[in-house]
């Protein structure tokens, strides 16, 4: 699992780092990023549209009745959600 918090008081956020420290022994794991490194991404025409293609492939194979693809529902569900 992945939580992302945004702290803009530099106090607060050495009291919460502080904190998530003491967890570190159970297997924690902090990765320290500023806010413009949360913005880089390859949004690059050619990625978004294969990531479109993949979705398209994940869609056909799910009404195609291939459990495959890592989803915890059926297709009509998948597009309820979608809506």
């Amino acid at each position: 699992m992945q939580l992302t918090i945004n702290i803009s008081n530099e106090q607060l956020f050495d009291k919460i780092l502080w904190f998530l420290n003491t967890f570190k022994s159970q297997g924690l794991e902090i990765i320290e990023s500023s806010k413009k490194d949360l913005y880089k991404s390859d949004n690059s025409q050619e990625n978004v549209l294969n990531s479109f293609r993949d979705g398209i492939k994940d869609i056909k194979k799910l009404k195609d009745g291939d459990n495959s693809v890592l989803y915890n529902g059926s297709l009509d569900d998948m597009m309820r959600e979608l809506r």
